[in-house]
């Protein structure tokens, strides 16, 4: 695993924090939408590199890309940050929002650093790769857990019952279990979103 690997998942814990500025928009005006600026503007950004420029020295391939390729750009990182920009405009302040959040970028950012520095027990389930239970459960079920109750007060919302929280970091777990290849970024969040839509209850 490269060191670009790494710096790629810290990336995404990172862009997960730009949660704790959602605050600081007036809800009451439609420039609460700006708060998407960034993640757009890299969206356009990772298209040029990835599709147009296609250069695999450029330090943005070199940084977000596991494999030199600049192509790669135009799948996690690309789709992390397409991800941004739905939550930003339609689950703007809300709980959905905040654990969508916590469990893509906080609970799958981690969960491969966990596992490559204390991964011992190996797993793998039909159609997602190889995985460790340690990534998994101290990475992606703790870390969305972490992640929730972090994000859901700083945006002063109502505290979910533990219960609930378990459930669905649980859900996010599975998600990244079995998200096929490249699609864990956008594998994860859709599960969590039809488990909500399913049942209300979870997010309660």
């Amino acid at each position: 695993m490269r060191c670009g690997y790494e710096t790629r998942k810290f990336v995404h814990v990172g862009a997960a924090c730009w949660i704790f500025f959602w605050p600081m928009f007036d809800t009451s005006h439609w420039s609460w939408r700006l708060n998407i600026i960034v993640p757009t503007v890299m969206s356009i950004k990772l298209f040029y590199k990835g599709a147009i420029l296609a250069d695999p020295n450029d330090i943005d391939v070199r940084i977000l890309s596991r494999s030199s390729s600049p192509s790669e750009l135009l799948w996690g990182p690309l789709h992390f940050i397409l991800f941004m920009m739905w939550v930003g405009t339609q689950q703007f302040m809300t709980k959905e929002g905040a654990i969508l959040v916590a469990a893509l970028g906080i609970g799958d950012g981690i969960a491969p650093i966990v596992g490559k520095y204390y991964g011992n027990l190996k797993y793998r389930l039909p159609l997602g790769g190889q995985k460790s239970i340690e990534g998994s459960l101290f990475g992606v079920f703790l870390g969305s857990i972490v992640g929730c109750y972090a994000f859901i007060h700083a945006l002063d919302l109502q505290s979910s019952h533990m219960n609930r929280i378990v459930a669905t970091a649980a859900i996010a777990t599975f998600a990244e279990a079995i998200a096929p290849g490249n699609c864990d970024n956008f594998f994860i969040p859709l599960m969590i979103h039809f488990s909500i839509q399913r049942y209300p209850w979870l997010i309660e």
